[in-house]
């Protein structure tokens, strides 16, 4: 029985183990900083883990610039906060603030966003 005992604990310390490193810390990107972008939908993942969104927007030089959300919120808390799926499709017009990954400050965490018609979400 102690053996029974023993190998349920093991077995049990593995699968968590397992679920912790399954998800990885937000310590890439820089939290303190938001940055503020309006434009059109390029592309959109709406999945989880998280949703990746491509946003083109035009620069302070008047160029189109793609801004790259490579990560967000999971779909189902978005969808559970008024965000669907057909909100962030091509060719919608969205505001959007962003967290810029540290090693690449082009790329983003997507922090908040809101449709034309005034839906928000915020992380």
């Amino acid at each position: 029985m102690k053996n029974f005992a023993k190998l349920t604990i093991l077995l049990g310390a593995v699968m968590l183990a397992g679920q912790a490193v399954a998800h990885h810390s937000f310590a890439i990107y820089d939290f303190e900083t938001k940055i503020p972008f309006d434009g059109v939908v390029e592309s959109v993942k709406f999945r989880n883990p998280h949703i990746e969104l491509t946003l083109k927007v035009m620069n302070a030089a008047g160029e189109e610039e793609i801004i790259h959300f490579i990560e967000g919120a999971p779909a189902n808390m978005m969808v559970r906060n008024g965000i669907k799926p057909d909100m962030l499709k091509p060719g919608s017009r969205l505001h959007t603030e962003g967290s810029p990954l540290i090693e690449d400050p082009t790329q983003f965490f997507l922090r908040s966003v809101r449709t034309e018609d005034g839906t928000e979400y915020a992380n």
